[in-house]
């Protein structure tokens, strides 16, 4: 709980410091009579991940992500400006894991000795595919230099809200036993208790990821095309800054329900393993190509 409000609070003084800074740009924009702005629409694609390192060693496999949406930048003069806006960013990913196990206390089946009981998960050709939506809004200081065809970079921070995100689970085999303690005994072939082998396992979930902050950078040439259009190529990067996450407590991986005779699944973002979480923070990157074009306005 003490972690969760020293977070909160973080995330808090890190809104809080943006919001100094926008408001100290549009005064230095005042004062320096900036008379120029542009408003523009932008798209990226590339590859993207929602990353994080799990306990068994295996990585993350990057995969196809983008955004689109518009922006508004302030000139503070023809080498210097700040740009804001709005978009919509997915995030895709996948991790695959040969043979993959967990093992969690369980309430016992009737009849069975009433100490230290735990199911065992043995899942063979494990994956995992994760897509998250997110609503970014970016806080760039973008600096060019050259006359027709400017080189420009920029560099600051996004701030993501979660819209939608989601994980599907797809495993070969999974087989599925149950260990007492107090017996010293394996427990299988019990399929009214969820223990014996199951094929083909299919299984969706949904994650429960929070605000994002990511340190972006661009670079790339700015095209003058004419009355004021300006075409925007090149590439970009951005790296998530803080665990994405909710939540301090993991559930189980596998659950089975006696009454419905059915399992719940649920993502190794959100699961543990003999109390032990099966991955560390979660922080969404992307890198690629980015375009935007832009209309300069005179206030």
């Amino acid at each position: 709980m003490i972690n969760k409000l020293v977070n909160m609070k973080k995330i808090e003084t890190i809104i809080l410091i943006i919001l100094a800074g926008l408001i100290t740009v549009n005064i230095n924009a005042q004062n320096n009579n900036s008379d120029k702005i542009e408003i523009g629409v932008s798209g990226s694609a590339g590859m993207s991940a929602l990353n994080f390192t799990p306990i068994n060693g295996n990585s993350p496999s990057y995969g196809f992500g983008y955004d689109f949406g518009w922006d508004i930048a302030f000139l503070f003069s023809e080498q210097l400006s700040f740009r804001t806006g709005v978009n919509l960013a997915s995030y895709k990913s996948s991790i695959s894991i040969e043979e993959h196990s967990v093992r969690h206390q369980i309430q016992l089946p009737i009849g069975i000795p009433i100490d230290g009981f735990y199911m065992i998960a043995e899942y063979t050709q494990y994956e995992e595919l994760f897509e998250a939506f997110f609503i970014r809004f970016p806080l760039m200081v973008q600096y060019q230099m050259g006359s027709k065809q400017n080189f420009y970079v920029a560099a600051g921070l996004y701030v993501g809200l979660p819209l939608n995100s989601f994980s599907q689970i797809n495993a070969d085999q999974l087989v599925t036993k149950g260990y007492s303690e107090y017996t010293m005994q394996y427990y299988e072939k019990m399929p009214n208790h969820g223990f014996d082998t199951y094929t083909d396992i299919k299984s969706g979930s949904k994650l429960d990821l929070g605000l994002s902050l990511s340190a972006a950078l661009e670079a790339g040439l700015k095209w003058n095309i004419k009355n004021g259009m300006l075409l925007y190529t090149g590439i970009f990067a951005d790296f998530g800054l803080n665990n994405i996450r909710k939540g301090d407590s993991m559930e189980e991986s596998v659950f089975f329900n006696e009454d419905e005779k059915s399992f719940k699944f649920n993502s190794i973002l959100h699961s543990q393993t003999e109390g032990k979480p099966l991955t560390d923070k979660v922080k969404p990157n992307a890198f690629g190509l980015k375009i935007r074009l832009s209309l300069t306005i005179s206030k």
